[in-house]
């Protein structure tokens, strides 16, 4: 080992491992050029063939949903007779972590969620067959078990097609139109549609055995409304959701090309005045395009950002080696992550673009290194052996503890585990490809641009800053030069630094206490506006039906020109409604979507029927309510403490860490009529 090592480190460092692997690729530079050339092209080939483009990455949710129908229209004959009896009967399973039930008028939910590692789609199946043979239900019930998904509605759809009528009548025959959306699922069904999976209606009513008649009977649980821009007018129309979810790794903007262009042809058969029309509401397409578009933007502003600045700081010749570095650096980036398996989706895109701010430092470091020594040196090879030397070690340090600080994301678990792996991936992929770049293939760019003949010696090289970047070293080192060897001297400026880095501790500590915390700070702008309605409690289907409309009618008005399409989803029933409202990109309208954001909120005020939040569609989940829960087996008293914990808290005053006062800004208890449960408690 002793040997090999003198052979590695021999001639007092002046032939490290290192400066070799640099010169291999400066000396072979004909093959260097051909490995170079056949990892870029395989890198642009993965980001515009092989790599799939999906809207989030798959990843398992360990929770099963268990809904249905007991049709006897009592919420507490449902929990007791149903959401309990479910409940006991899964808590019994080692595998399950917790249960929560809900039950309102003659529907239930029951929301499992299971250990980590469990597998839901199994251990759900299972759930459900010991539910059907333990007889712990009454027969009349009509259930189901889905494993939720990340999507556009409650089951975790890919994708969304509203269908309508061509009329502002929201009170249409609904039936007729549900039979009409199973008509167009039997069409799209017939094309083959290689990237669907799945593809069903959501239906909004639900099917059961009345257990007073014992006859089969529907009932409408959800309503659905979907709204455009057309003739410079807003209008909302009643409509039946249709969700398609995706094979995992299939790509969605394909599909989504597919999907539009099987439901222009439906469209195209339809006929009359009352005629029927579907539209695609729902795709991750659209945003993994702008994505990819602010991606391809970002990379051209900082490429010529380090051309501009690269060209004044160094030398324009310099500048061009660090940009094709950068793009080398992308492109085999890119290439890795297809071989590792991952997609084109909304985690590792935004990761490319945090990538590009690190990127770029070995690339400069080792550009610099190699324009300081051609200044001195004559000869390109001792250029490269001995700017490598100088810079390598520095390198190899930074770029590992670089990597090591992303490293611990990468074992993150549970679902936000799943879906941030990809950041630490993509980066620490970048900056072991950024070292590896700045060692092998700069020494060859630098060959052909920047170590030629004329480019070599003092009198060849020009700088543009150099009398500028003189003058600031000038005035940084003045203390120092001024102090000398003098004692008194030195001991007077180090502590006058010491004195000044205190400085800027204690402002940065004020300006500390000063910013707010936010896991998911708010964006400045963003495409679209969420709509929450939290209906009163006793409300009817039909009277939720009836607030949402005047609700759509607020937005329609406010939102006006800048509203592009909407829809609940068939996310909205009785107790609650939730509508995603797609406004024009913001390089297209004026305003900003905070400002329409709060327009909608101070239009909401007062309304009646429903509680009203607005918010943005933005980076991680809505912001959600602070929950109290009282567990107890006497509901009775348990509504009384809630409305005695409520009255106390409308009262109270919050002192925030800055002295700010602060009181709560809205204070509910649940519906006295939905009965919930959790771990088997009321």
């Amino acid at each position: 080992m002793k040997k090999l090592l003198t052979s590695i480190y021999k001639s007092d460092g002046q032939d490290r491992l290192l400066p070799r692997i640099s010169l291999v690729t400066f000396d072979h530079y004909r093959i260097a050029l051909i490995v170079w050339a056949l990892l870029v092209l395989f890198g642009a080939l993965s980001y515009g063939v092989f790599l799939k483009r999906q809207g989030f990455p798959s990843i398992s949710i360990p929770y099963s949903i268990i809904n249905g129908a007991y049709l006897v229209n009592d919420p507490a004959k449902v929990d007791r007779e149903v959401a309990k009896p479910i409940s006991d009967l899964v808590l019994k399973d080692d595998r399950v972590k917790s249960v929560e039930t809900t039950s309102r008028g003659a529907f239930f939910v029951v929301a499992v969620q299971y250990q980590e590692g469990t597998d839901p789609d199994a251990v759900g199946k299972e759930i459900e067959s010991k539910i059907e043979k333990s007889g712990a239900i009454p027969e009349q019930v009509r259930l189901q078990i889905q494993s939720p998904r990340f999507g556009f509605t409650e089951r975790g759809d890919d994708a969304v097609i509203s269908l309508y009528r061509e009329t502002a009548d929201t009170s249409g025959d609904l039936q007729s139109m549900t039979d009409e959306a199973d008509k167009l699922v039997a069409f799209v069904k017939s094309k083959n549609i290689n990237g669907i999976e799945s593809i069903s209606t959501i239906d909004p009513f639900v099917d059961g055995i009345n257990p007073a008649t014992g006859q089969s009977v529907s009932s409408q649980n959800t309503f659905d409304r979907y709204a455009e821009r057309n003739d410079d007018k807003n209008q909302y129309f009643q409509s039946v959701a249709i969700g398609i979810m995706q094979y995992e790794g299939s790509d969605v903007i394909k599909l989504d090309d597919q999907l539009r262009t099987v439901i222009a042809e439906y469209n195209s058969q339809q006929a009359g005045v009352d005629k029927y029309k579907a539209v695609v509401s729902a795709s991750f397409a659209t945003d993994i395009k702008h994505q990819i578009g602010e991606l391809q933007k970002a990379l051209l502003e900082g490429l010529i950002a380090v051309l501009v600045v690269g060209s004044l700081v160094i030398a324009v010749r310099a500048s061009i080696v660090t940009v094709i570095s950068m793009i080398s650096v992308l492109a085999i980036t890119v290439g890795a992550l297809f071989l590792l398996g991952y997609t084109l989706n909304t985690i590792t895109l935004f990761a490319l673009i945090l990538c590009l701010g690190l990127i770029v430092d070995d690339t400069i470091i080792m550009v610099e290194a190699l324009d300081a020594q051609r200044r001195r040196l004559k000869n390109a090879r001792d250029i490269i052996r001995t700017a490598t030397q100088k810079v390598s070690r520095a390198m190899v340090a930074a770029t590992l503890t670089a990597s090591l600080s992303f490293a611990p994301l990468l074992f993150v678990g549970g679902i936000l585990g799943g879906f941030i792996r990809a950041i630490p991936v993509t980066v620490i992929t970048s900056l072991l490809v950024s070292l590896a770049v700045a060692l092998v293939f700069i020494p060859l760019f630098a060959r052909f641009l920047l170590l030629g003949r004329k480019q070599l010696g003092e009198g060849n090289v020009y700088e543009p800053a150099a009398a500028v970047e003189s003058k600031i070293a000038g005035f940084i080192a003045g203390p120092l030069i001024w102090a000398g060897h003098i004692r008194k001297r030195l001991v007077m400026v180090g502590v006058t630094a010491i004195l000044i880095s205190f400085i800027f501790i204690g402002a940065s500590g004020y300006l500390f206490q000063k910013v707010t915390f936010n896991i998911f700070p708010p964006s400045k702008d963003t495409n679209g506006l969420s709509l929450m309605m939290i209906f009163d409690p006793g409300t009817t289907l039909e009277q939720a039906q009836r607030t949402a409309d005047r609700a759509n009618k607020i937005v329609a008005d406010i939102v006006g020109e800048n509203f592009v399409q909407a829809s609940y989803y068939a996310i909205a029933n009785d107790s609650k409604a939730t509508q995603r409202i797609d406004i024009l990109p913001y390089d297209k309208r004026d305003v900003r979507s905070p400002q329409l954001r709060d327009e909608l909120q101070a239009a909401f005020v007062g309304f009646k029927g429903a509680s009203v939040d607005v918010g943005q569609l933005d980076v991680g989940p809505p912001a959600s309510n602070f929950d109290v829960r009282i567990a107890s087996e006497n509901r009775e008293q348990s509504l009384k403490l809630a409305a005695d914990i409520k009255a106390f808290l409308e009262q109270t005053t919050l002192t925030r860490a800055s002295g700010e006062v602060a009181k709560l800004k809205d204070v509910a208890i649940s519906d006295p009529g939905t009965y919930s449960r959790s771990g088997g408690d009321v």
